[in-house]
């Protein structure tokens, strides 16, 4: 049995050496910090100063950037191994500093020892898997950075392909690095520790059987929503129509599409039930000709047609947000018994004023037929109308002199 020192210099000694010997490892972390950060600083001026002298732009310098983050992070990496290291010294030196921890230390050192022969026992026995599997990391990893340099450049305008969209970018590299990490995990999973195990593969067996009958709807409105991307029929923001639902699109991903409505509701809709409904986009169709207003008015035959139109057309025109080119124009949709149907259609590139646009074209509509004292109401109403005064208000029939 150790016996502890009696010696009280000896004791104060050995304290001080402890304290010494922590002190130095913090000042060794500093020292590392230091050298770390001296380290990073280099490579990146090193970095920059290729940029410079190669005149890099573009793709070269987005390539550059994963190669440079790939160099820091294992800069970063070293760093921490020298501390664990460090770390490890100090602690087992303090250990043996004391007769009642030494055997501590023995002990340490033992397990260790068994521990890391039995480990190089297995890693000698995997290297050839491992191989393999560090080849197959590597070059998913690479392909990957590869590609989100690659969508970098497209989604900013760097690169330029001919018939792919710049928003395609984005959810074109997530669906290619899925499918790439699918294929790399399938390469990768006989060579896995365990890989050839019934028990693994019964688990694995189970698992994708729970998936693919939970997750049906899911996979329908991840197929709608990846069609949707390509086909492109809106983007946040626009004003659009899908079935029932009217309103701005807030976003969309590969599962629902968000719609706030014009009365501030929130909307959410299933990419499944975007792709079986109809979708009108008022955004696109505004930034052509501009979208085309339409409301239908009836009034009696004893009003000249020709001056039903000019009145609607007026209307239109004093109307906010209504262009005056292309022009306002107005189809006769039906004779009916007592009255004839008027539509007039204006354009419009405010698509998302289109309610307030609507409601001044109305107002409009009033206020000119007002004044000319042409009543809006069909006839069958006027005949029946038993003696009662006229539906325009008296300041519009004094105006007209009615």
């Amino acid at each position: 049995m150790s016996t502890l020192p009696t010696d009280l210099w000896e004791i104060t000694r050995r304290i001080g050496l402890l304290v010494v010997a922590w002190a130095a490892f913090l000042a060794f972390l500093l020292l590392l910090h230091r050298l770390y950060l001296q380290a990073s600083f280099r490579v990146r001026c090193l970095y920059q100063r290729i940029l410079d002298r190669n005149h890099w732009r573009g793709l070269h310098a987005l390539i550059g950037r994963q190669f440079l983050w790939t160099a820091l992070i294992l800069l970063r990496a070293t760093g921490l191994l020298i501390a664990l290291l460090g770390a490890s010294t100090a602690l087992t030196f303090s250990l043996s500093l004391f007769a009642s921890t030494r055997h501590i230390t023995t002990t340490l050192f033992d397990l260790l020892g068994h521990a890391a022969a039995s480990v190089l026992g297995g890693i000698a026995g995997y290297l050839p898997n491992l191989a393999v599997l560090v080849v197959i990391s590597t070059v998913t990893y690479g392909v990957i950075r590869l590609l989100h340099a690659l969508a970098k450049g497209v989604e900013t305008g760097l690169i330029r392909i001919t018939g792919f969209y710049p928003e395609w970018a984005s959810p074109t590299f997530d669906l290619l690095a899925f499918l790439i990490v699918m294929v790399a995990l399938v390469a990768a999973f006989p060579y896995l520790p365990g890989g050839d195990s019934p028990a693994l593969r019964g688990v694995s067996i189970f698992i994708g059987v729970l998936v693919s009958l939970g997750s049906s709807s899911a996979i329908s409105n991840i197929v709608a929503g990846i069609i949707l991307i390509y086909m492109r029929p809106y983007r946040a923001g626009d004003r659009v129509r899908i079935a029932e639902t009217y309103g701005d699109v807030v976003s969309k991903n590969l599962l629902v599409t968000r719609v706030r409505t014009i009365k501030n509701v929130e909307v959410t809709v299933p990419n499944s039930t975007v792709l079986a409904a109809h979708i009108r986009n008022y955004s696109s169709e505004a930034a052509g000709p501009g979208v085309i207003l339409n409301t239908t008015v009836t009034i009696g035959y004893d009003a000249p047609w020709r001056r039903v139109h000019e009145l609607l057309i007026g209307a239109a025109l004093a109307t906010d947000g209504i262009l005056a080119d292309p022009k306002p124009f107005v189809f006769q949709t039906s004779l009916n018994d007592f009255h004839v149907s008027y539509e007039i259609n204006a354009f419009t590139r405010q698509a998302n004023r289109l309610d307030d646009i609507y409601s001044l074209l109305h107002q409009n509509i009033q206020d000119e037929f007002n004044k000319a004292g042409v009543e809006i109401m069909s006839p069958n109403w006027h005949s029946l109308r038993q003696g009662n005064p006229s539906t325009i208000p008296e300041a519009y029939r004094r105006q007209a002199g009615l």
